[in-house]
C-alpha cells in the first residue's frame, strides 16, 4: 500500500557533475510492493514553482534498515533545493508507486540499458536478476565523463559497458552506437532513459526480443487521478505513473509520446 510519510535524510551526496544520491528511512516503507523501477512523488517545498511533486527512481532499498537511495540531477528550482538539504532532514514523500519492472524467470541472459537520469532505477533491478542466478550485461549512456556515476556497482553485476557522447570515456556516440560495437547475446533487454533511446531500442527488438522498456514522465498527483500523464499505446491511452512507468517492448505508440 502506498504511504504519505516523512522520511529522514540520512545522506545527500554529490556522485557526479550535476548528480545527487539521497538515502533516507523510513518506518512505514511497504517494501512487498516496491518493485523495481518504481518511484517517489516527493514534495520540494511550496509557490507556485514548486508546487507539484517530484516522481523520483527508487535507487536501492534495504528492508532489512527500513532505507531506500534515490539518485537524481539537478535540473531546475526542485531538484536545486533537494541538492541542499541536510542529514537529519526530514522529507515528505509518497510511495511507492508505479508498476516497476517484472522479473522474466525464464531470462537466462538480459541486457540493462540506461541513459543518463535513467541509469538509477536499473541497478535494482540488476541486483534482482542477479540473485536469481541470471547473466547480467549492462550498456549505460551518459553526456561525458564527469557525468558517470554507479560504474563500480554495475559492475559487481556483470560486464559493463559505456558510452558517452563526447566520447571521453568508452565508445563515442549513443548506447546504441555501444551495443551495436558489442554485439550482446540476450534474451530479454530492460531499458530506462530518453524516449529517443528507447524507441531506437523498440524499433530494433520489438520483433526478436521480450523486454520491458521504463518511460519517464512530467507527472502531477502520480496516483492516475489526474489524468496529467496520459499517453497511447496499442492497446489505447494509459497513464504513465499508474499504468507505468514500465511498459512492454513494442507496447508504446512512439508518435503519440510528447
Amino acid at each position: 500500500m502506498k504511504k504519505l510519510m516523512d522520511m529522514e535524510i540520512l545522506e545527500n551526496i554529490r556522485i557526479a557533475k550535476d548528480v545527487y544520491r539521497m538515502k533516507l528511512r523510513g518506518e512505514e516503507l511497504c517494501f512487498s510492493e516496491m518493485m523495481a523501477g518504481c518511484f517517489l512523488n516527493i514534495k520540494v517545498g511550496t509557490g507556485s514553482e514548486l508546487l507539484l511533486r517530484r516522481p523520483i527512481s527508487i535507487f536501492d532499498a534495504d528492508e532489512k534498515e527500513k532505507t531506500l537511495s534515490i539518485i537524481y540531477k539537478v535540473v531546475g528550482r526542485g531538484t536545486e533545493r533537494m541538492s541542499g538539504i541536510k542529514s537529519g532532514d526530514l522529507l515528505n514523500v509518497l510511495g511507492p508507486l508505479g508498476q516497476g519492472f517484472p522479473i522474466q524467470d525464464e531470462s537466462g541472459r538480459v541486457l540493462l540499458v540506461g541513459g543518463g537520469v535513467g541509469v538509477p532505477p536499473l541497478y535494482e533491478l540488476g541486483k534482482k536478476l542477479k540473485a536469481k542466478g541470471m547473466e547480467v550485461t549492462t550498456v549505460l549512456g551518459f553526456r561525458d565523463e564527469e557525468s558517470i556515476f554507479l560504474r563500480e556497482d554495475f559492475e559487481r553485476l556483470g560486464p559493463l559497458y559505456i558510452a558517452t557522447e563526447d566520447g571521453s570515456y568508452g565508445t563515442e556516440g549513443y548506447v546504441t552506437d555501444a551495443i551495436r560495437e558489442m554485439d550482446p547475446s540476450f534474451d530479454t533487454l530492460y531499458a530506462c532513459g530518453p524516449k529517443a533511446m528507447l524507441r531506437t531500442l523498440d524499433e530494433r527488438y520489438a520483433q526478436i526480443k521480450k523486454g520491458f522498456l521504463s518511460f519517464e514522465e512530467r507527472m502531477a498527483c502520480g496516483i492516475g487521478a489526474c489524468y496529467g500523464c496520459m499517453t497511447e499505446t496499442k492497446a489505447g491511452l494509459k497513464r504513465v505513473c499508474k499504468d507505468g512507468p514500465v511498459f512492454r517492448l513494442g507496447e508504446m505508440k512512439y508518435d503519440s509520446v510528447l
